[in-house]
């Protein structure tokens, strides 16, 4: 039934569940699922702001280290294969166009985000995405 899963993630916990939610509905259809992080452009606070000063990382630095812990977080199976993407602009916006290029099937949000981020995962951009999506979207719950 899914062949392409689209899932959004900022690093927080919810984002996690999210991962979870979208790596075992991959495995159990053999589809492929894609990792998106969306740099929206603004200042970093929180716990992106901090990984960003303690290891000297640059912005593009955060979001890539999002993705890869958002895998490793979630024990994403290793037969599972994962793409990963970093959007750039509004959010929702980067969100819908991904799920359009790459073709997915299926999108995944968690419920709540991180700080500044927040609205990233069920907030503005994920209603936005809940209301605009041409697929299904699935909201994970933590």
């Amino acid at each position: 039934m899914f062949k392409t899963i689209l899932v959004a993630v900022d690093g927080s916990g919810h984002a996690s569940k999210a991962v979870r939610c979208a790596a075992d509905i991959a495995k159990t259809y053999g589809a492929t699922l894609i990792l998106m992080a969306v740099d929206g452009h603004r200042p970093l606070k929180g716990p992106l702001e901090e990984l960003s000063r303690s290891e000297d990382l640059s912005r593009s630095e955060v979001f890539d280290r999002i993705l890869s812990s958002a895998k490793a977080l979630a024990s994403v199976p290793k037969d599972v294969k994962v793409e990963q993407r970093v959007g750039h602009g509004d959010p929702a916006d980067e969100i819908l166009a991904e799920a359009g290029r790459s073709g997915a099937d299926l999108i995944v949000v968690g419920s709540r985000g991180l700080g500044e981020y927040a609205e990233l995962l069920l907030g503005s951009v994920s209603r936005k995405v809940l209301h605009l999506a041409k697929v299904p979207v699935l909201v994970a719950h933590d």
